[in-house]
């Protein structure tokens, strides 16, 4: 399935899905040093390291863009962001730390896609590759 929408910052990865069923922040949610979900979450354990993280919007301080630039560093952020709507800080660690990142896609992204679905993030093209996990597994 392919669903378009906007892009906050270019760029095509493509990977495994970890959805976020609360809003997200860098600042806070997560281990910086091991990119492992903090117990507050909903998906506390979960590693956003290496994944596409998809998720509703952001709840994040300005300090967020900071941790970002540090989970960029230390390999533990994720290789690219799906939202629904992006606000100002998932924006700046977006373009400032390189994420390939959409939102506001013709199809609410929380509805379609789940974890452990192949996600193919072309934000250049502005199109969004879901391959569902179910499909993955038969192919195998």
């Amino acid at each position: 399935m392919n669903i378009t929408g906007h892009t906050i910052k270019e760029g095509c990865v493509e990977g495994e899905a970890l959805v976020l069923t609360m809003p997200f922040s860098f600042l806070g949610d997560f281990d910086l040093t091991t990119g492992r979900v903090n117990d507050l979450h909903d998906q506390a354990g979960a590693i956003i390291s290496d994944k596409i993280l998809v998720f509703s919007s952001g709840r994040g301080s300005t300090t967020g863009a900071l941790i970002g630039f540090y989970a960029c560093l230390f390999q533990t952020g994720p290789k690219g962001m799906i939202c629904q709507e992006a606000e100002p800080v998932i924006a700046i660690n977006a373009v400032m730390n390189d994420i390939p990142t959409m939102d506001r896609l013709e199809i609410d992204p929380m509805e379609i896609i789940e974890t452990g679905d192949w996600i193919r993030l072309d934000a250049t093209r502005r199109v969004v590759r879901v391959e569902k996990q179910i499909a993955l597994r038969k192919a195998v």
